[in-house]
């Protein structure tokens, strides 16, 4: 195995591949990544077992043919700290790495493809387009719902749901809040409900962070394949079944009160301060003209904010997770923000973006 390549171009992709977190720290060959030359293009290749991001390359020269895995945490340090002009040559010499530029020489120790694992990838006919820019506001917009290691297995991902009228639903909870995100699309696919899980999620966003292009997503039984510039993201899916979101939206609006979004956001940042219990708790009183936010913490002390709104109806008191309204507020973009309740106290924020349709459903705490 012989090729060269230009560093700006080796350190780009070795990034990407390098932020992939690696849970299973038993086995060892995960702290690598795959190499593969062939005859007109070089793909690199890391996995966690879950998650698998792929890249092919063909501006670089290549050489001799082969296939290896090297340390990606050594390889992806020594390029970043060569300079960004470097021609680098690298080539397998008896079974080690050999990394050379003009004054540099190193030597690494290598493992062999054997024993790398691969997500069984088979090329799936159901497949549609979307902007790479569409679905990162999406997810952006969404993903802080998702549980964290919930025993309802099915809580610790995000559901993607295609419905036949030309609807794309990306959904996230954690069974206190719902975040839904409602996309137009024109698809010739229809029936499509899958579970990315948590981990697959966090990583493609970052790498959705980094493309702007037109990206194809490909849905298998138990997979997913997002191809994304010349990367190739794959995820396993979650096997379970998602709530029906649909039924937690409440249909019948009790109280509402719209405020200017920023004034609310400023408001909360500053009453959390005091807020010490893992709930971040705090009262919401809605009385004639005014919304008054109160907090409080087992030292007695007392935070209280008042907002003037215009409001004539009847004086209701609920308490909520105040980062669970501040998540929704810091992703939003109107400056008018509209909050109803039911009279049971569940909270509905919805927002209009760029044709996507946001709804947040926020469950009340009981004081």
């Amino acid at each position: 195995m012989k090729f060269s390549i230009e560093n700006i171009n080796l350190i780009k992709l070795l990034q990407n591949l390098y932020t992939l977190a690696n849970s299973n720290l038993s086995l060892s060959i995960l702290n690598n990544v795959l190499i593969k030359v062939s005859s007109n293009y070089i793909l690199f290749l890391r996995t966690n077992t879950e998650v698998e991001i792929t890249v092919k390359i063909d501006n670089c020269n290549i050489i001799n043919i082969g296939t290896i895995t090297v340390s990606i945490k050594k390889l992806y340090n020594i390029c970043k700290k060569l300079s960004n002009d470097n021609i680098i040559n690298i080539s397998l010499e008896n079974n080690k790495l050999i990394i050379r530029t003009k004054n540099s020489l190193y030597s690494l120790s290598t493992l062999p493809d054997k024993g790398f694992p691969k997500i069984n990838y088979k090329k799936s006919n159901i497949y549609c387009t979307l902007s790479s820019k569409v679905l990162l506001n999406a997810l952006s917009c969404t993903y802080f719902s998702m549980a964290k290691q919930d025993i309802r297995y099915y809580l610790n991902g995000m559901l993607f749901k295609i419905t036949s009228n030309n609807m794309m639903y990306i959904v996230s909870t954690n069974g206190h809040r719902l975040s839904i995100c409602r996309i137009n699309i024109n698809f010739n696919i229809s029936n499509i409900s899958i579970i990315i899980p948590r981990n697959g999620i966090l990583e493609l966003m970052r790498l959705l962070n980094k493309c702007k292009c037109l990206i194809s997503m490909f849905f298998n039984d138990d997979s997913i394949s997002l191809s994304i510039d010349n990367y190739m993201f794959t995820s396993k899916l979650i096997d379970g079944t998602f709530p029906n979101f649909i039924n937690v939206i409440p249909k019948n609006v009790d109280i509402k009160i719209s405020l200017e979004l920023m004034e609310l956001k400023s408001a909360l940042s500053r009453i959390i301060t005091i807020v010490n219990d893992k709930s971040y708790s705090i009262k919401l009183i809605i009385s004639r003209s005014k919304l008054t936010l109160i907090a409080n913490n087992l030292d007695f002390e007392i935070a209280k904010e008042i907002i003037i709104i215009p409001y004539d109806g009847k004086n209701i008191e609920f308490a909520f997770n105040a980062i669970y309204i501040l998540d929704v507020l810091n992703v939003l973009h109107c400056k008018i923000v509209t909050l109803t309740f039911t009279n049971d106290g569940i909270l509905k924020i919805s927002d209009l973006i760029s044709q996507q349709l946001l709804t947040y459903i926020i469950m009340p705490i009981k004081i």
